[in-house]
């Protein structure tokens, strides 16, 4: 038995059999809708109904917002473990995206001085979604097969460098809302039915890397880079697919990337949680996987 458990949060997109197979602890992210405060975890047997929830609310121009973790979630959440004398290795959404990892590093801080014995090791993934998905999958796979705490953090940085976010959004104006991209970069989707293509960088931020007229063309953009880019050393072939609740697009998709980048490749769809989907509103596709550096591609 490992004497450290794995933990996320819920920016992450799992497929929900991985909750099954492995020990993997969430903190959970809250939200709200219509006023009404929210709680979600991304392991949540209700998953696909929260999530549908939300993306018709948006539809009908529901009002929502997202909260950072606060450090006192994490307190709340780990030291019941370090008690019972587990260390943590938690693998965090992109300090890029939100103040989540600074709070995180603050409870570490803090719990490290009542604890001495034990320890807390965050990763900044880098990521978010299903990238960030992928990443803890990889870890809990690490951790069953008998990797220890520091073996497994080590096998996690060298391999967030080449997690790919590829992602389109009906509408930018959501991210625009959460001063996620600027408005000038948001008014570029109103124009001529472009969709502007998105990528999470090298330090973990959302940049627009194309524009491709009509939603067809950019989902088959988004297929063709995850072919071009295959390959990273010491990464296995595996895409997870993040969607606002539709289904059959997304296993559509699932199939063109089988299709172009072979039958041994690993794909799975799964919603895209409420806490990314406030942010990317209820047109949204995203593709995440392993290929080139980020920095280079």
């Amino acid at each position: 038995m490992s004497n450290y458990v794995l933990y996320t949060d819920a920016a992450a997109d799992i497929p929900a059999h991985y909750f099954d197979e492995y020990e993997i602890r969430t903190i959970p992210m809250d939200y709200l809708l219509n006023g009404r405060s929210i709680t979600f975890y991304t392991e949540s047997k209700d998953r696909n109904r929260i999530c549908e929830e939300l993306y018709k609310a948006q539809k009908e121009d529901a009002d929502v917002h997202t909260s950072q973790i606060t450090i006192f979630h994490y307190l709340e959440s780990w030291e019941k473990e370090l008690k019972e004398g587990k260390d943590i290795l938690y693998l965090c959404f992109s300090s890029g995206l939100s103040s989540t990892y600074n709070n995180a590093l603050v409870a570490a801080g803090q719990l490290e001085e009542k604890y001495p014995d034990r320890k807390i090791v965050v990763v900044d993934t880098l990521s978010g979604t299903t990238g960030q998905g992928i990443i803890v999958v990889l870890a809990a796979k690490d951790m069953a097969a008998g990797a220890s705490l520091e073996e497994t953090k080590a096998h996690m940085e060298q391999i967030i460098p080449y997690m790919c976010h590829r992602f389109m959004v009906g509408d930018l104006g959501y991210l625009r809302k959460g001063g996620r991209v600027s408005a000038t970069a948001a008014a570029v989707g109103t124009l001529l039915s472009i969709k502007p293509l998105l990528i999470i960088d090298e330090v973990g931020k959302l940049q627009v890397v194309a524009k491709v007229r009509g939603e067809k063309a950019a989902l088959r953009s988004i297929v063709q880079s995850c072919k071009k880019q295959l390959g990273a050393p010491g990464t296995p072939k595996i895409f997870f697919i993040s969607h606002s609740c539709h289904y059959e697009e997304a296993e559509a998709l699932k199939k063109q990337i089988l299709e172009e980048c072979g039958e041994d490749t690993i794909v799975e769809c799964v919603p895209q949680s409420p806490i990314i989907g406030v942010h990317t509103g209820p047109r949204f596709f995203a593709v995440c996987g392993f290929g080139l550096n980020r920095k280079e591609s």
